[in-house]
């Protein structure tokens, strides 16, 4: 019995070690093939492949900073924009693109979502989503939530985040007399919660000044939802994440499910009766379904209901995530540039008057919302925020029959690789960028004869194209109304010295200079180091 037991383990053994030894091959086929076509990548180690080129770029950067960051530390020696990096076991050969006509090439491709990305970010909708759908499918959907995220439709919605965004700075005032230092995350993140909980489902969260049940399972979730993890085996299996990401999975879909049944049996109730002008985008996504049968089938609760849920979870997600980090990001970037600063608070006086009041501004932003489309200066220090700060990448499933060309006619075979946009390296890419290292919101407003107009196709925060982020417009209204509400009211100056005091650590601690760089704190946005800890002030 003793020998059968241990044949087994030694069977097993072997059969590990053939499978291993298949796919190492497999995988070094691949990087093989590519050197052979001399595309650019670091030097390769027969066994460690670049894992080990990877471990020393790392050990020149924070701990925590996101892989983005490495890679983007990494491309200085690939100043083409595009190079390949094999980190096999983790995941396939990775080709990251910083080029703008390569990645408008990859766009035109329409290609899918590599298994490795679509399998987290269903666990963070519950299930198929806009973000993972594609082709016909993808359209049939997002045709279905476009009307609720509509330039026009976000702009009557302006006075809505107004009020959001006041509450936001009574809490600021509220730190400033307490004088004291603290993380500005936090806060952030709840009135970005309760802006998109209003615009989504015409709810009132009060997450600002009290937990919510579905804020508290999402952020649960995307905390739990780390894409880095889903590389190593080890977090994979031996972790009690996928029992965090049920129960909480499960208590979000029963609070959305609740909402959307209450909604839909209004709308059936009221379908031939004169309405109110809806105010959620679930109630606009439900005007459509009900009203056009022959695309989206008979009317059904259930159907609704189970397609409506992924999607109000990633609008929630990326709604509330990427857009307080953004926001924080402005305040950063402001204290570091004060003549920025000053040229934002002249525009802001212009447009809304001397009184930096910010119940005298929601005011006006309630009898004219238009009036938030009137900042020039001010958009275009946001696009310039997050051109410096990219919130994300874009990473696709290689195909044998597509290669890629790049400015200069260079080939890039994509066969067994993933290929990764990734807007840190393309955003900082010298050969695209005038001074791309330079903080200048002006280089949104200058002509076409001008060295720093923006080549185009360079700027991708969003993506473009079919498959651009849907709730972009929402997300650049909300960041424009927190600026014009805050900037003049307050002086929100970063405190990373006292926290480091109060904190020491060994090793480096800032990336191109700046102490605030972004880590990974689930759910595959980039966030503040430190949640920004920071002191705030009332202006005379």
């Amino acid at each position: 019995m003793v020998f059968f037991s241990f044949s087994i383990v030694v069977a097993t053994a072997i059969l590990a070690l053939a499978v291993f030894t298949a796919r190492f091959r497999a995988a070094r086929r691949i990087v093989w093939k590519l050197q052979e076509a001399k595309v650019p990548m670091p030097t390769f180690h027969p066994v460690l492949g670049h894992l080990k080129v990877l471990k020393e770029c790392l050990q020149e950067l924070p701990k925590n900073c996101t892989v983005h960051v490495a890679m983007q530390h990494l491309s200085r020696r690939f100043p083409q924009g595009v190079f390949y990096i094999d980190l096999w076991p983790f995941s396939k050969t990775l080709m990251v693109v910083g080029s703008p006509m390569v990645a408008n090439q990859i766009e035109n491709a329409s290609l899918s979502k590599p298994l490795e990305i679509v399998q987290p970010l269903e666990i963070l909708s519950g299930g198929p989503s806009l973000v993972t759908m594609h082709g016909d499918v993808h359209r049939k959907w997002r045709n279905l939530f476009n009307p609720g995220f509509s330039t026009g439709y976000m702009t009557t919605l302006a006075p809505s985040i107004a009020e959001e965004v006041l509450q936001y700075c009574n809490l600021l005032s509220k730190r400033a007399k307490e004088g004291k230092m603290f993380q500005i995350e936090e806060m952030t993140l709840r009135l970005t919660f309760d802006v998109i909980g209003h615009v989504a489902l015409d709810a009132n969260m009060n997450y600002q000044t009290r937990d919510n049940p579905l804020a508290d399972s999402l952020r649960t979730v995307i905390y739990w939802t780390q894409f880095s993890s889903t590389f190593n085996p080890i977090k994979r299996y031996l972790s009690p994440r996928p029992i965090v990401q049920w129960w909480h999975s499960r208590r979000m879909n029963g609070y959305l499910e609740t909402e959307i049944e209450k909604r839909f049996d209004e709308h059936q109730k009221l379908s031939n009766k004169p309405q109110k002008n809806s105010k959620s985008v679930i109630s606009l996504a439900l005007d459509t379904y009900l009203s056009d049968p022959e695309t989206f089938g008979p009317p059904s609760k259930e159907v609704f209901t189970r397609i409506a849920i992924p999607q109000l979870r990633v609008f929630m997600h990326a709604g509330h995530d990427t857009t307080a980090s953004t926001i924080l990001y402005s305040y950063y970037l402001l204290s570091k540039h004060p003549k920025v600063l000053a040229q934002l608070r002249t525009e802001h006086d212009e447009i809304f008057g001397p009184n930096p009041s910010p119940e005298h501004i929601s005011n006006l932003i309630t009898e004219n919302p238009k009036v938030v489309n009137q900042v020039p200066y001010t958009s275009a220090f946001i696009k310039e925020v997050l051109r410096y700060f990219p919130p994300s990448g874009s990473l696709r499933e290689g195909r044998p029959d597509l290669t890629l060309v790049d400015e200069a006619g260079n080939r890039y075979p994509t066969e067994g690789c993933h290929i990764w946009t990734l807007m840190l390296v393309l955003h900082h890419n010298p050969l695209v960028w005038t001074r791309p290292t330079e903080f200048l919101p002006e280089r949104w407003l200058v002509g076409p004869e001008d060295p720093l107009y923006p080549v185009k196709g360079a700027w991708r925060a969003f993506e473009f194209g079919p498959r651009n982020c849907i709730g972009q417009t929402l997300a650049l209204l909300e960041i424009r109304i927190a600026l014009i509400m805050t900037v003049r009211k307050f002086d929100i100056v970063p405190a990373y010295e006292e926290w480091d005091a109060l904190h020491p650590s060994r090793g480096v601690r800032t990336v191109e200079g700046n102490r605030m760089y972004q880590v990974e704190m689930g759910g595959g946005g980039a966030h503040p180091a430190d949640a920004f800890p920071c002191r705030v002030s009332v202006r005379s």
